[in-house]
């Protein structure tokens, strides 16, 4: 908080209120009347009501959204683990002491264990 807010705010309310008592009387009557036609309006305002059967359809919608995503978060990954999973895995890739250069060819090295076995 600013030391000097409350100073501030006094002298800033004063001025308002100065300004206040020094409008005319014209522009003292438009306020008035632009008042009071404002509340007129809204009184005589109907107010619409919505059918009872729209309240629950966000909740719906938003619930369906919810199981939508969820499915695919779950039912969308690759190799069947949970998302999470896989990207400790990708972690544990990132931070392996190895040379990157032998993540590139893991196909080759994959192969070639393969066929040493054969």
């Amino acid at each position: 908080m600013i030391e000097n807010e409350p100073k501030f705010l006094g002298k800033v309310k004063s001025i308002f209120e100065q300004a206040v008592m020094d409008l005319d009387a014209t522009t003292v009557s438009r306020l008035r009347i632009a008042r009071r036609q404002a509340l007129e309006n809204r009184l005589n305002k109907r107010v619409r009501k919505q059918p009872i059967w729209l309240l629950p359809l966000g909740g719906i919608a938003a619930a369906g959204i919810v199981i939508a995503v969820a499915g695919l978060f779950w039912l969308g990954s690759p190799n069947g683990l949970p998302p999470w999973q896989a990207s400790v895995d990708d972690i544990e890739l990132l931070m392996a002491r190895e040379n990157p250069d032998f993540f590139a060819d893991l196909d080759f090295f994959a192969w070639l264990d393969n066929s040493d076995s054969s």
